[in-house]
């Protein structure tokens, strides 16, 4: 039996091989650059419904998107980058967006030992100081790893008006049980002895910190007197699995 024709010419057209390969590369009934519209309709229905931020002005370039406008604080400015991100059809983010400047460093400072201060989450085992210059905040110090307290602190600083950018050098501490038993060994016998258990009587949590990694203890903050210091160091090295004790404790002379 003879082969039968279907009528397929099977010599190479190449037109028609350019034309499918087109056709298999654009999703069936969706124009190039039709998308763009839609991304940028997301873009600002997320700033003005999730993040209030009706000011912004948006643009899209391709699959960069520009952000222009004011906004009231940082976390306003990175929420906004960040949420824009995440959207589909987002690989880049411009931002042009402007945060109102304060008066002075010293204001916004305040305002940041006070965002510190009344964490709630801050214990006698954390550390966390830093400074401002030209309303950027830089936070450094160590925590315990229980919690996010990077990320907390990071979010109450940012929301402070007039702060511009929040660079975060907080490291996280050691998770193991052997450094969870120091801290709270350490702490314990502190805070009975009679020379420091008054420090229980002003504040949930002293002046003073212990802060443990890897079996070393440092002594950071204040107290009240050079006798206060040796005690505390003297309990701390009393600890069996203490490997090192460092001790920066300041105090009046």
């Amino acid at each position: 039996m003879s082969a039968q024709s279907i009528g397929w010419d099977s010599r190479p057209r190449p037109t028609m091989a350019i034309v499918v390969a087109l056709y298999l590369m654009i999703p069936h009934g969706v124009s190039a650059g039709e998308g763009q519209p839609a991304v940028q309709a997301e873009v600002e229905k997320m700033l003005r419904d999730d993040l209030d931020l009706e000011q912004v002005a948006v643009a899209l370039a391709g699959s960069e998107v520009t952000l222009t406008g004011p906004v009231a604080t940082f976390w306003d400015k990175n929420e906004a980058i960040n949420r824009t991100l995440a959207l589909d059809g987002v690989e880049t983010v411009a931002s042009e967006l402007t945060i109102p400047g304060a008066e002075d460093d010293a204001g916004i400072a305040e305002e940041v030992v006070e965002a510190i201060r009344t964490y709630r989450f801050i214990t006698i085992w954390d550390y966390v100081g830093g400074g401002v210059i030209d309303g950027v905040v830089t936070l450094n110090g160590t925590v315990t790893p229980d919690r996010d307290k990077s990320g907390d602190l990071f979010e109450r600083v940012a929301k402070i008006p007039g702060v511009q950018d929040v660079q975060m050098r907080i490291v996280q501490q050691s998770a193991s049980r052997r450094d969870n038993d120091l801290r709270r060994g350490i702490a314990a016998r502190a805070l009975r002895h009679p020379a420091l258990s008054h420090y229980t009587l002003v504040a949930d949590v002293p002046p003073f910190r212990i802060v443990v990694d890897q079996a070393v203890v440092t002594l950071v903050g204040a107290v009240r007197s050079g006798v206060e210091s040796n005690i505390l160091e003297s309990i701390t090295r009393q600890s069996f699995e203490t490997r090192e004790v460092v001790n920066l404790l300041q105090y009046p002379q």
